[in-house]
């Protein structure tokens, strides 16, 4: 059993009594729409997809995907999966589903039903990602990305890169991932599958990227947030944004970044202290601030919204884009 420091316990106290509170007023101002609880351990960290007004949210705990009407906050649907879910992404014609244990479910969105299981033969499988064609996952144990072809619902690649595959973002024919042990840099070409070692980013554990004004933007773990380079994988500058980001999102024009104080980094938490907006010629502002405990489970925008899923207390945060 993992061993907590005091502070972590205290975290975790707290975050017990405002959970007894109820989860509204966390973040003043936004709007709420109610889920499903309990992210459980290991954090999951893409348990939300947007497509236009819909939402699909992994319920970990419960083994279920469910569909959110975003209008009304009303679930329209629900589905039971084999595993406990902890990574959601919508693409390709689908919803794509990914379990703890190394099953992939592609889902038809409408009839909110599973249409195919795909067995990953993955060391700690975790995430997914929509890009150059194909549906992407992390097998993290074994330094490496899975490449899932649609159209023949099946592992067509397996691509060595870093330790601890974290994050991936798609332009044109290439990928980028990063990954957070190691903190490398990769770049793969989708049309051939060739892996390139770009770069080390960071000091501690870049593990979330996006892609934004023609740059790569890092934050993590012990980091706050770094522009990069595409080509080269250089870091051009280092951007404060008062403590380490839990997340990044490029949305509207600008970045999102939900962050985290230094010493809540420390345990590992995904709790957020507020969500800034960072405009691409590094401008920092405060978005909204979190007035109790937020954990960061999911991240996503669809025309106008920016939405933080919150699993641990069963709730997506809605704040505007302009």
């Amino acid at each position: 059993m993992t061993r907590l420091s005091a502070f972590a316990v205290a975290v975790l106290l707290a975050g017990t009594a405002q959970a007894a509170a109820g989860p509204d007023g966390r973040v003043p101002g936004a709007g709420t729409v109610r889920t499903c609880a309990a992210a459980g351990t290991n954090w999951p960290t893409m348990t939300l997809a947007m497509s236009g007004g819909t939402a699909w949210v992994a319920c970990k705990e419960q083994a279920r995907l469910v569909r959110m009407d975003l209008a009304s906050g009303r679930r329209t649907a629900s589905v039971r999966l084999d595993g406990a879910p902890i990574a959601v992404a919508v693409g390709l014609g689908a919803v794509w589903a990914l379990d703890t244990e190394a099953t992939l479910y592609r889902l038809d969105s409408r009839k909110a039903r599973v249409t195919k299981r795909i067995a990953l033969n993955a060391a700690a499988a975790y995430n997914i990602w929509i890009g150059g064609g194909s549906v992407w996952v992390a097998d993290d144990e074994r330094r490496r990305v899975l490449r899932v072809s649609p159209s023949r619902n099946k592992v067509v690649a397996r691509i060595a890169v870093g330790d601890g595959p974290a994050d991936m973002v798609f332009s044109g024919k290439h990928a980028w991932v990063i990954d957070h042990r190691d903190r490398t840099l990769y770049r793969i070409d989708v049309t051939t599958n060739a892996a390139t070692r770009m770069a080390t980013v960071g000091q501690d554990a870049a593990e979330r990227l996006a892609m934004a004004g023609g740059s790569l933007w890092a934050t993590g773990r012990g980091t706050p947030l770094l522009q990069v380079d595409p080509d080269t994988g250089a870091t051009r500058r280092t951007i404060d944004i008062g403590g380490t980001g839990v997340d990044v999102l490029a949305a509207g024009g600008v970045l999102w970044v939900p962050v985290r104080t230094f010493a809540v980094d420390r345990t590992g938490f995904p709790t957020m202290t507020a969500l800034r907006r960072v405009t691409t010629a590094g401008t920092v502002t405060t978005a909204a601030r979190a007035n109790g405990r937020v954990d960061v489970n999911g991240l996503a925008a669809n025309r106008d919204s920016v939405w933080i899923a919150d699993n641990r207390a069963g709730v997506l945060y809605r704040l505007p884009t302009s």
